[in-house]
């Protein structure tokens, strides 16, 4: 297991918002409906998601990233 994968593990929100840092936390957590306190701290660590917790952000961001890859400008 790399040093990524181990830190992955630990705290995947953070590692999520640490590899793509021009997601806004604020943002995401108010569209969720999450506390934005309470989402910060479980990106610092200060508080651990649920693993429940954890699938509907990854859910939530699965579903931007479709609606943004469905996207077209012009």
């Amino acid at each position: 297991m790399t040093g990524e994968d181990f830190f992955k593990k630990e705290n995947p929100v953070r590692w999520l918002f640490e590899r793509f840092p021009e997601l806004n936390a604020g943002q995401i957590a108010k569209a969720m409906g999450i506390n934005e306190t309470l989402f910060r701290n479980y990106i610092n660590g200060a508080k651990r998601p649920s693993a429940e917790r954890v699938l509907e952000i990854e859910k939530f961001l699965q579903k931007l990233g479709k609606e943004l890859s469905e996207t077209r400008l012009l």
